[in-house]
Parts: structure tokens; C-alpha cells; sequence
């Protein structure tokens, strides 16, 4: 293959129209322009340009040619530009909860990127705990108590949990309020096991006694679980973070109008040592989540 250098001097020829130009472009003088163009020639064995007393113009070969150097050209240049800028950009890894990270996060990010666009994000999905000291996470989103030793933990508001299911789903069961609560002996519970089960705490807020359920479906991502209801394969108890995107499109909708305020929430975690980049984010995130809960539907 010819040395790359050949095709710079080349695009240069055709985007100028002479190899004088080319050569003022290129800062060298345009005997040298020819040489190489000459030796462009003589490795793949065809002309590129005819010579005529005034000007340059392309052969068949010389235009097929163009076309891929200058496209060639172009990505060398872009890739270049993509790594410089890499280079001087702070990169923020970012550990979220599936649930929480899928169903809320990820449709938030482009507003990050517009406020902040000198910080990239990397985000994974995890349920584990997080530590900061031997971890490369910058950022942790977790549904808890508010104790995550070894992080400092934000609460993204007050949480209350209250059961979701598709709109198929509660119409074929009749399930409207408070008075049709009975019907759930007959359906299957679906819950994830990342949280706590609260449905006989929920109950008792709805006034109603205990029930059990026909079965439970367990899953150890909440995504799962809510995918699972917006099937109409059952009911389950959710915080509205959790569900906010899913509601508003109508996939999943709050059969009864009963909330149970938890002592749980959803907390935005960075390490004891944390720099402003993560900062920037943690407080990002908190402004969002008031919204989000600023904003519901009453």
C-alpha cells in the first residue's frame, strides 16, 4: 500500500485544482507535489490526473480514488477530534440500581449532557452494595434505609409504594377501589426481592384485612417485575420514581387510589472523598427527582 502520506498530498490536488495550490496548503514546494503524485501513480499502476497546460483534471481512477480519500480523510479526522476531546473530559461512572437506572435514569441523561457537557457518563446496573475505596464508581443510585456505610447518601424525596397494574389487567378484574380489594385472592402478586413485601402494610392503610394472594412471582430486578405487569401478568406494589414514565404512558396505571408512606426510599450515593464532577451529578439527580415528585399527577 502506499505510504499515507501520498493520499494527503493527493486530496490536496484535487480539492485545490493544482498542485501549486496544493503545495502552498501543504507548505512545500510543488516539484514535490508532483514527485509524490507520481509516485502515487506508479504504485497502483494507473494516472490519476491529466496534465493540461493550465490545469489538472481528474482521470476515471483519479475521481474513484477521491471520493475514498476524502471520506478516509474525514474519519482520521473525526476520530482524532473524538480522542483529543475524550482526553480533557471527565468520565463519571455511574452505578444504578436496573430498576431505578432503566425505568427513570436513563431517559433523564440528555439534560445532564446539556448542562454538563464536559463530563461523560458511564452507566452500569447493579444491585450490590457499592464501595467506593476499591470500586471505580463515582456515582450510586440505591433503594434503602439511608444507610450505606462508607457513602455519603442523599434521599431523592419521600417515598410511599402503592400497587400498579396494565389497564387490561385492572378491567378484567373489576379492580376500581378500596371495595374491590377481595379480587386480589385471585390474581398473582408480582414482587422484587430487592425490597421489602409492604402488601399487609398496604392493606391495612387500604382498610382492608389480610389476603392471600393465588401465587407470587419473584424477581431480583424491578424492571422484570414491571415489564411483567405491564403484561398483565399481575399486581405490584411500586414507588412512583419507579413508575413515573410507565404511568404517564399509560402502560401501567394506580388501580386504587391508597398509599403507604415507607421509611425506604431511593438514594443518590458518592464516596466520603468525592470530586465536584460527582458532585455536579448527585445534585443533578436530586433537582430531577423533585421534580418528578413536584410534578405528579394528583
Amino acid at each position: 500500500m502506499p505510504a499515507a502520506n501520498l493520499f494527503r498530498t493527493f486530496d490536496a490536488a484535487v480539492r485545490r485544482g493544482s498542485f501549486r495550490e496544493a503545495a502552498s496548503e501543504l507548505c512545500i514546494t510543488p516539484s514535490a507535489v508532483s514527485q509524490q503524485i507520481h509516485r502515487l501513480e506508479e504504485a497502483l499502476g494507473v494516472k490519476l490526473f491529466r496534465r493540461l497546460p493550465r490545469r489538472i483534471e481528474l482521470t476515471r481512477h483519479g475521481t474513484f480514488l477521491a471520493s475514498s480519500v476524502q471520506e478516509a480523510l474525514v474519519m482520521l479526522q473525526t476520530a482524532c477530534e473524538h480522542i483529543t476531546r475524550d482526553r480533557d473530559r471527565t468520565v463519571l461512572c455511574v452505578n444504578a440500581s436496573p430498576g431505578i437506572g432503566a425505568a427513570w435514569l436513563v431517559a433523564r441523561l440528555p439534560s445532564f449532557r446539556a448542562r454538563h457537557p464536559e463530563i461523560g457518563i458511564l452507566l452500569q446496573s447493579s444491585n450490590e452494595d457499592v464501595d467506593f475505596d476499591r470500586q471505580d464508581v463515582d456515582v450510586a443510585i440505591r433503594w434503602g434505609n439511608g444507610r450505606f456505610p462508607g457513602a455519603c447518601a442523599t434521599r431523592l424525596g419521600r417515598a410511599s409504594v402503592f400497587p400498579v397494574c396494565s389497564p387490561a389487567f385492572r378491567d378484567r378484574w373489576h379492580l376500581r377501589g378500596r371495595d374491590d380489594l377481595s379480587v386480589l385472592r385471585n390474581v398473582v402478586q408480582l414482587h422484587v426481592t430487592t425490597h421489602g413485601n409492604t402488601w399487609s402494610d398496604w392493606l391495612a392503610a387500604a382498610g382492608h384485612g389480610s389476603i392471600a394472594f393465588r401465587d407470587i412471582q419473584h424477581f431480583s430486578d424491578a424492571t422484570l417485575m414491571l415489564e411483567a405487569a405491564a403484561q398483565g401478568q399481575g399486581i405490584c406494589l411500586s414507588s412512583y420514581l419507579l413508575v413515573e414514565d410507565h404511568l404517564r404512558s399509560g402502560r401501567l396505571v394506580q388501580p386504587v387510589d391508597v398509599e403507604l408512606t415507607v421509611r425506604e426510599g431511593y438514594y443518590v450515593l458518592v464516596g466520603p472523598a468525592a470530586e465536584d464532577p460527582a458532585l455536579r451529578f448527585r445534585e443533578w439527580v436530586r433537582e430531577e427527582a423533585k421534580r418528578s415528585l413536584s410534578q405528579r399527577p394528583r
